[in-house]
């Protein structure tokens, strides 16, 4: 369903984005997290991202953080409650990972939190989940 958006990504760099910052593609098919994957991130026009993760020596996709392992693709729909995308950050050359975002957003108590995931042996591993305070 979004081969296209993915392969895009990983040939011409669209959506690969400089150290998870958004907005700021690189334009290029070189690694942006943990030396050798491809994130690539595209918005999905009601609040949320889609995030795909390509192994560039390999071309196999992962599933990226709170992926369902259900779906039939790898995907990242996480959307926020106050009706803009999680926010994202990564480096290159670590396995860090971290979201900023509302769970249960449709819920009038809901809280935002800093996820940290670790990306370890090709899966990922939650390492804390701190509260953001308003």
């Amino acid at each position: 369903m979004f081969r296209t958006r993915i392969r895009d990504g990983v040939e011409k760099g669209w959506g690969v984005w400089v150290d998870g910052e958004w907005g700021k593609e690189q334009n290029t098919s070189h690694p942006n997290f943990a030396r050798h994957y491809i994130v690539i991130v595209w918005g999905c026009g009601a609040g949320c991202i889609r995030m795909a993760i390509s192994n560039a020596e390999t071309g196999v996709v992962s599933n990226p953080p709170f992926s369902d392992g259900d779906l039939a693709l790898p995907l990242l729909t996480f959307p926020n409650s106050v009706g803009r995308a999680a926010e994202t950050e990564w480096r290159r050359d670590i396995r860090l990972m971290i979201i900023r975002a509302t769970p249960h957003s449709n819920r009038p108590d809901a809280i935002s939190y800093a996820f940290y995931f670790l990306w370890q042996n090709e899966h990922w591993t939650l390492l804390r989940k701190v509260p953001i305070s308003a």
